[in-house]
């Protein structure tokens, strides 16, 4: 028995196969999550929440709020490109690192590798989001969402600063938002967001 076709058709069968998970794996890691509208200015949200009591210290220093799930295992690229960029960061730039904790989970919750990385970020604190209110508040769905308020409580620039799921290094986003620090600007810049799902189904329901 000719042995050639069959051999031939599992070939064809394996590369086709191959191919359909190189295609979901491309379409995956380059599919933007979903995006919210997060507040125009600071004083649209309600800063009474002693949660974030400090994290827009005064005047003219800009605020930088990252969301993130400490679970999340794309959310470490976007901690690697802030650790590239901060050394060109403004000095009075203020980080506040804001950890998704479900409701029914305590703060050691949040322990892991990306929460020790981003508190160790300068002018950095970790706030601990209970129940995913701030990312609510916020309009935030995705971890790794970075928002930017300038000195004056404007909203500068919302969104990634990672070109896909998963991988670093300078894209066009965190080019803009290293430049949106060093130079205020009037606009807002706005990125798609490339990360796990923040929030669970129960607490999604906006």
């Amino acid at each position: 028995m000719n042995s050639r076709p069959i051999l031939l058709m599992t070939f064809v069968a394996l590369f086709a196969m191959s191919a359909i998970g190189f295609v979901q794996l491309t379409d995956y890691s380059s599919r933007p999550g979903k995006s919210g509208q997060a507040p125009r200015r600071v004083t649209d949200v309600e800063l009474c929440d002693t949660s974030l009591a400090g994290t827009f210290p005064s005047a003219d220093v800009p605020t930088l709020l990252v969301f993130y799930h400490p679970k999340c295992p794309c959310t470490a690229a976007t901690v690697r490109v802030l650790e590239r960029l901060q050394p060109r960061f403004r000095p009075s730039l203020r980080i506040t690192a804001v950890a998704y904790c479900p409701g029914d989970q305590d703060d050691a919750w949040i322990e892991t590798r990306t929460t020790t990385a981003l508190s160790k970020l300068t002018t950095s604190q970790v706030v601990v989001d209970h129940g995913g209110r701030l990312c609510k508040r916020f309009g935030v769905y995705v971890s790794g969402q970075v928002l930017l308020y300038d000195g004056e409580g404007r909203l500068s620039f919302s969104g990634g600063i990672t070109p896909y799921r998963g991988h670093e290094g300078d894209s066009p986003s965190s080019l803009d938002l290293l430049k949106r620090i060093n130079e205020p600007h009037d606009d807002l810049g706005s990125w798609p967001v490339f990360g796990c799902s923040m929030l669970s189904d129960s607490e999604r329901q906006w």
